[in-house]
């Protein structure tokens, strides 16, 4: 009996609930147990009088739990079951039978697959029924299915696992009808564990047949979810040589997932993400990786999507090579259209990238080609390589190269010794001493050709030739095609580890009408992808087998025997026993089966890839199911018992109703009253373990007050954290000093770019933020404009880390102010240092990339940055100011090295900090000689100026500023 979601399995019993009002009346009408209390004195009864007293009667809630916990023991007992849809789908007597889609498709759920299977053996084993377990897709050709019992079928249902090809249901059901039929087994209950694809547009009448076999039975179709459907993925590559995967799938809600490129060492080379759309079927993406990189994927996977059909195997075919292309016509360009690049090029382009050298040297026109590493070198009408550049080719060859040779006029005398067999001197023509009464067709490509399994179009014809020495066409040499009359006409052989082939007509149409064939596409394809990007100087072992590669995939045999395959999941490993070799005129047509698993087939070195899904596979949909069949999902809630539920409520329910039988005879207090000082004694001890704990707890306020607070601010920029130092010195233009170790000059240093920062917030649009000392081997200089560097006597050299700090500073455009203070005693001259400080500045930074020096020119940007200028005093006024010298040009077009022309180094002894400081009040600290207050105003206009010139570089030095600067000079 059920009721939607809920089914009880003894719906007799619910006939109890009609006992309930008689429960009800019983409990009414017997009175609760009597209140006991002690009997008192008699002489208390004096006087009373005797009334008649009504008796208690059972609270009304008191009822009302009783009569539920009576109500759930009776429901309890009937057995009720939540969600019995499989309950439902077993009903029955007969066999149970299971039939589990176990294709690829199954792979990627099949935990949900056989945990839902399990749990209906279970339920068989329960209602005492045998089982059959049915795979759609065996792993071998014979197909036995038996009646069992549960256990055994537990077992054989523990031993399946997904195959990497689609189901045969056909075979299934004919298998199916046979073992119902023979065991005699009516009523049975089927379920069809379905992997959601019409795989062969077989699952209508699989389905029909289905319902038809489980007459007076049941039938259930098991389907997955919406969002759940199984991911396939085919892969190619597009007309740009990238790797292009498509997502497929039935249909269902939008989902987004992530497909991963592997090297064929199981190395991720690359991701790209992909979304599909609600309903949508298909989703493509593409891999931008670089030819290198994308030349190594063997292997693209959908991530999280364990199955042979979300895996797409990649081989040689789907290489991208670099093709170089040299030809030895002299007239291309005036007639492209009859040149035979023009044709390869149309060819290859589609699956190659090609290099075409610009120089119509042959010599640098190779070296071009091999420099740029490439893979094949096609070389058009060059009848002979000698020398060095002979030397140089055949070196590239032997080690992994392909070289692709085109007959033409040059090679009618018979070319060189760097061909796959040695020319019989003149060619063969129509109406010449070898020739044709008529043009001569191709003939098919045999079993041993790289071009087996092309078909030969009949209008391909051949008017023109140099023929091989029949002489030489040892077993070395391999003729990959031939003439209707057996004549050679793309010969090739080995040489070390690459390949040497050779077109014995043009690359044109002047001989053969190949060339403007399908055909020549599909040629030239396959030559190409014998080509490897491997560098120059790859190891031998890479060599040999790169030249059993190419030895293999010129034999092309008969048959393509398995060399790795894919198992269920996706995973490569040895093939089965059941593999079979592919034969070599089926390859291009076969699909993944028992027989053919997807996988790796050929040679070792050389394997051609088969895949579950083609590249114009496409995902149906299962049609509408039988009319008779019920439809359950995966991830249905299972048939939940809930007797044992019921149970437990009525037993807290009997619970309550003894605690409230205690409350109502006053039971409590007496139990409250014991248990009171007891939880006084358990509060006591939690309070004392809170207190303690807050005792011994660090103070996390302390520990978290920010290093720039007041009370812990640093002085200078060595006591900062990083992160506080580079907010500081960029929230404003800051201007840095460097520390020297003498407290004089530091305190002058600072007092000087302090005055000197308030001048230009009152004079310029420039807001300054407060000096900061700078300890310059310990802290980062990055974030100053300008350092100012006051030079003592007893400077010492810097270690080398701090000079390159320097040096990278002043190189990407930073100013260093080196101020040795010593008018009078000498200065720098050139490149070199002099006066007192002079020795200490070398000493300090001697080791430099100074720049060439000079004095300040008259039409330095310096000079008119700001104001205009044409001394640069400071407390002394007399000693030079040098810069870096201009590398070229006079008057405007002089320009410094450095960007945006700032010089990255000044030198002077002129003491800039002392005629700048200022104090709190704005008065000067340093008297200033010999000028007085108005030497100290263009030492302050020098400042100005040098700061300007920092923040702006050469913007002063534009055409456009001449006239104001002549109206001014005027003035």
């Amino acid at each position: 009996m059920s009721f939607g979601a809920l089914a009880f399995l003894n719906p007799w019993l619910l006939a109890g609930l009609a006992t309930l009002p008689l429960i009800y009346w019983l409990l009414k009408t017997v009175p609760p147990r009597p209140k006991q209390v002690e009997f008192p004195a008699t002489r208390i009864l004096v006087g009373l009088e005797n009334e008649e007293k009504t008796p208690a009667k059972t609270p009304w809630w008191l009822l009302l739990i009783r009569l539920l916990a009576a109500a759930l023991v009776i429901l309890a007992l009937a057995e009720p079951v939540l969600n019995p849809t499989r309950d439902r789908a077993l009903t029955g007597t007969g066999p149970v039978v299971l039939v589990i889609d176990n294709g690829w498709a199954a792979a990627s759920g099949w935990t949900r697959r056989t945990g839902l299977a399990e749990q209906v053996i279970a339920d068989a084993q329960r209602q005492n029924r045998p089982v059959i377990v049915a795979e759609t897709a065996p792993e071998t050709k014979s197909r036995t299915l038996k009646l069992e019992a549960p256990s055994d079928a537990r077992a054989t249902l523990a031993a399946l696992q997904p195959r990497p090809y689609a189901p045969d249901r056909k075979a299934t059901l004919a298998a199916l009808t046979e073992t119902l039929a023979t065991t005699k087994a009516a009523g049975p209950s089927i379920l069809w564990l379905t992997d959601g694809i019409d795989h062969k547009e077989e699952a209508a009448a699989f389905a029909s047949g289905l319902e038809t076999a489980a007459s007076g039975g049941t039938f259930a179709v098991v389907e997955e979810s919406s969002g759940e459907e199984p991911l396939g993925l085919t892969a190619g590559v597009g007309p740009d040589g990238k790797l292009i995967a498509t997502v497929l799938r039935t249909g269902g809600s939008s989902r987004a997932g992530r497909i991963d490129a592997f090297s064929a060492r199981g190395q991720r080379l690359g991701e790209t993400p992909f979304t599909l759309s609600a309903g949508a079927t298909a989703a493509e993406v593409t891999f931008d990786l670089p030819l290198e990189l994308r030349n190594q994927v063997t292997r693209l996977e959908i991530a999280s999507e364990h199955s042979a059909g979300a895996v797409s195997l990649l081989d040689g075919r789907s290489q991208w090579q670099r093709v170089g292309m040299i030809s030895g016509e002299s007239q291309e360009q005036s007639q492209p259209l009859l040149a035979p690049l023009y044709y390869l090029e149309k060819a290859v382009q589609p699956y190659a990238e090609i290099i075409r050298p610009k120089d119509h040297n042959l010599a640098q026109g190779i070296d071009t080609v091999l420099k740029q590493k490439a893979s094949v070198l096609m070389l058009a009408d060059i009848g002979t390589l000698s020398g060095d550049v002979k030397e140089r080719v055949k070196s590239w060859v032997e080690k992994g190269g392909v070289l692709v040779r085109f007959a033409g006029p040059r090679l009618e005398s018979g070319g060189d010794d760097l061909l796959p067999v040695a020319l019989r001197v003149g060619g063969r023509t129509l109406g010449g001493a070898l020739s044709w009464s008529s043009p001569q067709p191709l003939a098919d490509f045999d079993n041993t050709s790289l071009f087996t399994g092309i078909p030969v179009p009949k209008d391909v014809t051949v008017s023109r030739q140099v023929l091989a020495d029949p002489a030489q066409l040892t077993p070395s040499v391999k003729v990959w095609a031939r003439l209707a009359d057996g004549t050679p006409l793309v010969t090739a052989t080995t040489l070390g580890a690459g390949q040497v082939v050779l077109f014995h007509v043009t690359a044109n149409s002047d001989w053969s009408n190949l060339p403007i064939s399908g055909l020549f596409v599909d040629m030239l394809r396959r030559i190409t992808a014998l080509g490897s990007l491997a560098p120059v100087g790859a190891n031998e072992d890479t060599a040999a087998d790169k030249a059993a590669t190419s030895e293999t995939a010129a034999a092309s045999p008969d048959a393509f025997a398995p060399v790795q395959t894919l198992d269920g999941f996706g995973i490569l490993r040895p093939p089965p026993p059941t593999a079979e070799g592919i034969p070599a005129e089926k390859l291009a047509t076969v699909e993944a089966s028992l027989v053919h698993p997807p996988g790796y087939y050929g040679a070792q070195g050389s394997p051609r890839a088969l895949n579950v899904l083609g590249p114009k596979a496409t995902l149906a949909p299962l049609p509408a199911r039988p009319t008779g069949a019920s439809r359950m999902l995966y991830e249905s809630q299972p048939s939940t018992p809930l007797a044992p539920a019921l149970l437990t409520g009525s037993l807290a329910l009997i619970f309550a109703d003894i605690i409230a039988v205690l409350a109502l005879l006053g039971a409590l207090g007496w139990i409250a009253s014991w248990l009171k000082p007891r939880a006084r004694t358990a509060a006591g001890a939690l309070l004392v373990a809170l207190v303690s704990g807050a005792l011994l707890t660090p103070n996390i306020a302390k520990a978290q007050t920010p290093a720039g607070s007041p009370s812990t601010r640093p002085e200078n920029i060595a006591d900062m954290p990083g992160g506080t130092t580079a907010q500081k010195a960029t929230e404003n233009v800051t201007l840095g000093y460097v520390l020297t170790g003498d407290p004089g000059a530091d305190a002058t240093s600072k007092a000087g770019l302090s005055g000197l920062s308030r001048i230009l917030a009152v004079r310029t649009a420039v807001e300054p933020g407060e000096p900061i000392a700078v300890d310059i081997v310990k802290d980062e200089i990055a974030f100053f404009p300008v350092l100012y560097w006051p030079v003592i006597e007893g400077a010492k050299p810097l270690p080398q880390p701090t000079l390159a700090k320097i040096d990278a500073y002043m190189k990407q455009g930073g100013m260093i102010i080196f101020d040795t203070r010593d008018f009078g005693t000498g200065m720098p001259s050139g490149s070199t240092m002099e006066g007192r400080n002079g020795m200490a500045l070398k000493r300090l930074v001697g080791a430099l990339d100074v720049p060439r020096l000079e004095p300040v020119p008259e039409d330095h940007v310096l000079t008119k940055s700001f104001y205009l200028l044409r001394s640069f005093p400071g407390r002394w006024e007399g000693g030079q100011l040098w810069v870096e010298a201009s590398d070229e040009g006079d008057g405007e077009s002089r320009k410094a090295r450095r960007a945006d022309g700032v010089t990255s180094i000044m030198i002077t002894s002129n003491d800039f900090a002392s005629a700048w400081a200022l104090d709190s009040s704005g008065r000067p600290l340093y008297p200033v000689v010999p000028g007085g207050e108005s030497q100290r105003e263009m030492s302050l206009r020098t400042g100005i100026n040098i700061v300007m010139h920092a923040l702006t570089g050469n913007y002063k030095a534009d055409q456009v500023h001449v006239p104001a600067l002549l109206e001014r000079l005027g003035q």
